[in-house]
């Protein structure tokens, strides 16, 4: 099910920015808000453990996987109890959060890999760096596709 923009037209750009504006101002706001506290939650859990397995002397290219195993399960629940507020629904839920966050595994080794590895850049700013190429896709896909409220299959 795609998101529906109400009243979209050929112009598409202000109709969008309207419905983001409207989103935001209503019931958005706050879910955007309890996203963003989990979210932090999330990254703090990612950055702490990610530089843990590296201090540990874990290989570049295995720390995020690490990192991203540690932090599954405070994740799934805290973003389907507490951001988006949704009765469990595992049998569709845990697959689909999976596919996300493999997306999520996959930018973030990438990201670390190259900031790194082939930037030389300090790991600290590799995990910041992967962080910022997948927290607004990891959003949209929650929002409109792993949480959905009230979709069945």
């Amino acid at each position: 099910m795609k998101p529906s923009f109400p009243g979209r037209s050929s112009t598409g750009v202000s109709d969008l920015r309207a419905w983001v504006s409207n989103q935001i101002a209503t019931r958005g706001y706050w879910e955007l808000l309890r996203y963003l506290v989990m979210g932090g939650i999330g990254a703090l859990s990612y950055l702490l453990f990610s530089n843990f397995y590296n201090w540990l002397g874990v290989p570049t290219h295995l720390s995020p996987f690490y990192a991203w195993l540690s932090g599954l399960v405070i994740v799934y629940f805290g973003h389907m109890k507490f951001t988006y507020r949704v009765r469990a629904r595992h049998k569709q839920m845990v697959l689909r959060f999976l596919i996300m966050q493999s997306y999520n595994l996959a930018m973030s080794t990438f990201s670390t890999v190259v900031v790194r590895d082939w930037m030389q850049f300090p790991y600290f700013i590799a995990s910041i760096t992967a962080l910022a190429t997948t927290v607004p896709v990891l959003y949209v896909l929650g929002k409109y596709w792993v949480y959905q409220p009230g979709r069945t299959e």
